[in-house]
């Protein structure tokens, strides 16, 4: 309960996304938000494919500014968001009533949720669950309230990839500390507790809850490629200039998805 209180302190101080709409308001500050998303991570359209949505009960746990919660509803999907923080809650509250959409929109937790068994066709998170303290509790929760035939679509960060380590280079190597690259992460990534899975061992997450192996795909993004916003830490001339001449050819085209850090995950009930 202490770490899961450390990550809702983490996320209700920033939420994520939110820096990449900085200096607009309104309609304005979520349209940055959602291009800069989708210039960083453009595998999420064909992932979640929220344009087959439409009519069905959708969950999606782990919000963030609602950049792919409200692509949901707008496709007429019968959308449920929940969130560990009121933060992101109250910023897609704002954001439906903008448009004029309804969704259910509430605060909750992805390893004890509040809905009865068998209620969703879609449970859908993305780079979420790997915070979690307890993803097994979480992938329980999420086989209990899919529908029979309901599909799971989550993105997991992956181990072995061009992020891990150059989290590791920074914040180990460079710091003269003696940890392995998931121990660096772990303490140094976004919100504190964040875990990297290597293909099998995630698959064999979801396949101890779903009986069955999930498809799964791992992609290169910003933090492999060094293409989104830095945070306040990252601050400097010198992060500018690593920025710039950094190899992004040579991560792209040499080294691949496969050493990527976003996997993606489905699998039918």
């Amino acid at each position: 309960m202490e770490l899961k209180e450390r990550i809702r302190e983490h996320w209700e101080q920033e939420v994520c996304g939110h820096r990449n709409g900085l200096g607009a308001q309104g309609k304005e500050y979520f349209d940055n938000i959602d291009r800069e998303r989708y210039r960083q991570e453009p595998m999420i359209h064909d992932f979640a494919r929220f344009e087959e949505s439409k009519g069905r009960k959708v969950l999606e746990v782990g919000l963030g500014t609602g950049a792919d919660f409200i692509r949901w509803v707008r496709a007429g999907a019968e959308a449920y968001g929940r969130d560990l923080t009121r933060a992101s809650v109250e910023t897609v509250g704002e954001r439906l009533r903008l448009e004029g959409l309804t969704a259910d929109v509430a605060q909750g937790d992805a390893e004890k949720l509040e809905f009865p068994d068998n209620t969703f066709d879609i449970y859908y998170s993305w780079g979420v669950l790997m915070a979690t303290p307890d993803i097994n509790a979480a992938l329980r929760e999420a086989h209990r309230v899919l529908k029979p035939g309901g599909v799971l679509r989550i993105m997991l960060y992956h181990y072995p990839s061009v992020g891990a380590y150059l989290v590791w280079l920074r914040h180990s190597v460079m710091a003269l500390k003696m940890e392995t690259v998931k121990e660096c992460y772990y303490h140094n990534v976004e919100s504190p507790g964040m875990k990297l899975y290597s293909v099998n061992q995630a698959s064999g997450l979801v396949s101890r809850h779903f009986g069955k192996e999930p498809e799964v795909r791992t992609y290169l993004g910003a933090g492999d490629l060094l293409t989104h916003n830095f945070s306040d830490k990252y601050r400097g001339l010198h992060w500018k200039a690593a920025k710039l001449v950094y190899p992004r050819r040579f991560v792209r085209h040499v080294i691949g998805d496969r050493f990527g850090t976003e996997m993606t995950m489905e699998v039918t009930k």
